[in-house]
């Protein structure tokens, strides 16, 4: 499969889906695939839960064909911004950013919650879910709405991402800092 991310008006991700799936259903466009959009739960102060985006105004396709121009289809749909990494060379995406749609995709497209216990500025890993192996630091925890916001490495760029509270360990440092106080000795 190959994964093509689009930038769409924020908070229109669900618009769009819906104005693409009905492209992809007729058979004159020629494009097969659908459009992926990654929610998560959220939790109200008052106990409501209720799903906002994961990546708030980028959608995903899933397609098994390359780049063709029968894509640009999608640019007539109201709110489409743009391709990404760039509008004007349109590539799948790869290497990392491949498995993290990829990793995404098995958990479906609505991330649950997970109980976890942590606190500000501790080194944790992901250990299940769609960012599984990914080291990131806590920037603030909700422990009332069981919401977490962690620095990640994502997209070749520093992101804080919000997430409900997911299978998440601290990172165990013991090692590093006996290597780094025996080396200052």
């Amino acid at each position: 499969m190959n994964y093509y991310c689009m930038a769409v008006r924020t908070g229109g991700e669900d618009f769009f889906r819906e104005r693409a799936s009905s492209l992809l259903e007729d058979p004159d466009t020629g494009i097969d695939g659908r459009i992926l959009v990654f929610k998560k739960l959220m939790r109200t102060k008052t106990g409501t839960i209720y799903e906002e985006p994961f990546f708030p105004g980028y959608v995903f396709f899933e397609t098994r064909s390359l780049f063709s121009p029968r894509f640009s289809v999608f640019r007539k749909i109201n709110g489409f911004y743009y391709f990404l990494p760039k509008d004007s060379d349109t590539e799948p995406l790869k290497g990392f950013d491949y498995e993290c749609v990829q990793n995404l995709k098995k958990y479906g497209e609505t991330i649950g919650f997970a109980p976890v216990t942590f606190d500000e500025n501790d080194r944790i890993v992901i250990t299940g879910g769609p960012f599984k192996d990914l080291a990131g630091t806590v920037v603030a925890v909700n422990r009332r709405n069981h919401r977490v916001n962690i620095r990640l490495d994502v997209f070749n760029r520093a992101t804080v991402v919000g997430l409900t509270y997911y299978d998440i360990r601290k990172e165990d440092w013991s090692g590093d800092e006996r290597r780094f106080l025996d080396g200052r000795r």
